[in-house]
């Protein structure tokens, strides 16, 4: 039987305290997506057996529009087992001990579906996404700043489930969608930022990580540089951008002339 352990991993102090505040506020459970899968009520982290399955299901239960079928979940994460049913159970009964408390169901049941009700929980992604959906445009630099500070990492940054290739697919797909959301964050961040701000180059250095063929955020590079008086550095990283490009045979033309016309 798997043996309990502390959900996470410490991650930088900033994105620490962000996450803290979060689950300090009306919410009194807190599940974080961006990064390492943690759980916390309150300002105490919560156990879950180390089985990835289990926390494969969380996550995926938590992200779900509408209740999930059984059977959907156990082809989800079941390949061939003996029993995926019986390993369902004993999933959603491991949940129900770290989720609910008394009188509050948050992992309910009826008829053949599954659901997480997340009510006053909070969830890292969720919270991302409805920002994202909602129009990040319309949000001043603060709330920004605290959306970009929620990313501590990849979607369940770490997991991987063997020999269950359709949980694989939709975990691809929500660290690319993630990823993205982030990306706009980040260059919104660097659009509403005075110009040369010193803060910018940390959200363009990110930007840079997560896009590193993105030609928009090398473009932001250069022009922050430029206006700091470091055009030395901008030939550099010019340099350093076109080998890249050249690398995987990509057009690196509107790069260099974007730095021409800066």
């Amino acid at each position: 039987m798997d043996q309990p352990v502390s959900v996470g991993a410490s991650v930088e102090t900033d994105v620490e305290s962000v996450w803290s505040a979060q689950r300090s506020k009306a919410a009194r459970l807190s599940i974080r997506l961006l990064g390492p899968l943690a759980i916390a009520r309150g300002d105490v982290p919560v156990a879950l057996p180390s089985s990835r399955k289990l926390r494969a299901l969380l996550s995926y239960l938590a992200l779900a529009p509408r209740p999930v079928s059984r059977s959907r979940l156990c082809e989800l994460l079941w390949d061939v087992p003996n029993d995926p049913r019986g390993e369902l159970r004993w999933c959603l009964s491991k949940l129900r001990a770290a989720l609910d408390e008394p009188g509050l169901r948050r992992v309910e049941t009826e008829g053949d579906t599954v659901a997480l009700r997340l009510g006053d929980m909070s969830v890292d992604a969720v919270v991302a996404a409805t920002a994202v959906a909602e129009g990040i445009e319309t949000l001043g630099l603060d709330r920004l700043r605290a959306l970009a500070q929620l990313f501590a990492g990849d979607f369940l940054d770490g997991l991987e489930v063997d020999r269950s290739p359709l949980f694989g697919s939709w975990l691809t797909a929500q660290r690319r969608r993630f990823s993205a959301c982030h990306v706009a964050v980040l260059e919104h961040i660097i659009g509403l930022l005075p110009r040369g701000a010193d803060e910018a180059g940390a959200y363009i250095d990110k930007w840079l990580e997560l896009a590193p063929f993105d030609t928009r955020a090398h473009v932001a590079l250069l022009e922050n540089l430029a206006r700091r008086g470091q055009f030395g550095a901008g030939e550099e990283h010019l340099a350093t951008a076109a080998e890249l490009f050249h690398s995987e045979e990509l057009d690196f033309t509107p790069l260099r002339e974007a730095w021409q016309e800066i």
